[in-house]
């Protein structure tokens, strides 16, 4: 791929997502099943660079092809010796693509993995144990960036930087509604009813909308010491599920939300046009580096970010946590490990790349990377960071890796809310539904 020509100013997307996906935090895409049981080290190994090299494979829009070819320009100009063949895909085509090469024998050296399919291909011995190679420098990733990309123990991804699931809120539609900007430290799920509520009535817009995805749906299970993962499958009791389904209905029966049928709209529509950046809804949900993405959208520089409500009214408590935005990971059988190991190290630590890369990949823990952005970050790049700075003390230990055979499970849990929603389905019936057909996915 020819070197492009100056970048635009980046849209905020995490990880490829569609725009209009993003307060609704799911992302579609599934490995082709065929061709995902094909893969593992009888499948063959990571044949590299044709006449020797290392092959890179990513996903991402067109601006994403733009940075990271100039990353890998950069890489190349210190280390010639090492030849980059760039394998870019958009995201609904890059996991299909992945798991043909994968089952042809071709596996790309490095590749852009996410946290919906790290178990899928680590537990079929795609990835390689990253700690175990030379030449890749850990020291400035903090332990609960690496543990983020630990299946059973082994290393097989390493997080290109950090988000978290935060309530965006309208500063002068609370104004306007005569509703306090809530302690974000100490409210509860309790607070974040009332408020909604109080505001729908006051007729300025809908409290809330939004959420509804696996990322508050772990936050409410990790409030109850529970995990929406386990090895197995699903790592929550039943009744916990049924609450969740249950705050979901509570919001539209009090009003504090839209109406089922505007909803789903809602959910559908494009950021630009969904109820809290046309100024009809004072809340919403969105991860933490999409801030810029939704003050665009917006057109509101004042949007501000909350942590999300809790059950014990206390930081320390609220189930937060820290999702890589997305990982890299090494084949098991690159035929140049140590070039792909070289690309990485660069991809995570130069500081030439992360003065390109800049927060498209979410906050890097390595305070290095982040001072080698310098002037080019913006003064919402500034809060996201500080806002995670802020919360890093507050949080426990990283969420459980989604297991093998779920990459799916987003949409159960937005159908059978939807049935809930409509009052096709009771909370409970929601729940046992739920882990039936998402522990399901396991066991096929």
């Amino acid at each position: 791929m020819p070197t492009p020509g100056p970048l635009p100013r980046r849209p905020r997307s995490s990880g490829g997502v569609a725009r209009r996906t993003l307060l609704a935090g799911g992302i579609g895409g599934l490995i082709a099943p065929a061709l995902l049981s094909a893969c593992g080290p009888s499948a063959g190994g990571g044949a590299g660079t044709p006449g020797g090299g290392v092959s890179f494979t990513f996903w991402g829009p067109d601006f994403y092809q733009q940075f990271t070819t100039k990353m890998v320009d950069a890489f190349t100009a210190a280390h010639p010796e090492v030849p980059v063949s760039l394998q870019p895909a958009e995201w609904g085509g890059y996991w299909d693509k992945l798991a043909i090469s994968v089952a042809g024998g071709t596996t790309p050296d490095v590749i852009n993995m996410d946290g919906k399919y790290i178990a899928e291909y680590s537990g079929r011995g795609v990835l390689a144990d990253l700690e175990a190679l030379e030449g890749l420098d850990l020291s400035g990733i903090d332990d609960a960036d690496l543990d983020a990309g630990r299946v059973d123990g082994t290393l097989t991804g390493i997080s290109t930087g950090s988000n978290a699931w935060v309530v965006v809120v309208n500063p002068q539609l609370f104004a306007d509604a005569g509703v306090e900007i809530p302690d974000d430290t100490t409210w509860t799920w309790d607070d974040y009813l009332q408020i909604a509520t109080r505001i729908s009535e006051s007729g300025v817009a809908t409290g809330v909308t939004g959420g509804g995805s696996y990322a508050d749906l772990t936050v409410f299970l990790r409030q109850r010491g529970e995990d929406l993962w386990a090895a197995d499958g699903m790592g929550c009791r039943e009744e916990s599920l049924a609450a969740w389904f249950q705050l979901y209905k509570d919001l539209q029966d009090s009003g504090a939300t839209l109406a089922a049928d505007a909803a789903v709209e809602d959910g559908s529509a494009t950021l630009e046009q969904q109820a809290f950046s046309t100024a009809r809804s004072a809340m919403s949900w969105t991860w933490t580096n999409q801030l810029a993405a939704v003050r665009d959208a917006a057109g509101n520089p004042e949007i501000a970010m909350l942590r999300a409500p809790s059950a014990a009214g206390s930081a320390q408590e609220n189930g937060m946590f820290k999702k890589a935005s997305m990982y890299w990971s090494i084949a098991a059988d690159s035929a140049d490990p140590d070039g792909a190991a070289a690309l990485v190290d660069f991809l995570l630590n130069a500081p030439e790349a992360q003065a390109i890369q800049l927060l498209n990949r979410g906050v890097p823990s390595n305070p290095e990377a982040i001072e080698a952005m310098g002037e080019d970050l913006t003064d919402t790049d500034r809060e996201v960071i500080d806002f995670l700075d802020a919360i890093t003390p507050e949080l426990g230990a990283a969420p459980a890796v989604q297991p093998m055979g779920t990459a799916d499970a987003q949409n159960t849990f937005t159908r059978l809310l939807t049935d809930v929603r409509f009052g096709s389905a009771t909370p409970a019936e929601a729940a046992a539904a739920t882990l039936a057909e998402v522990n399901g996915m396991v066991e096929g």
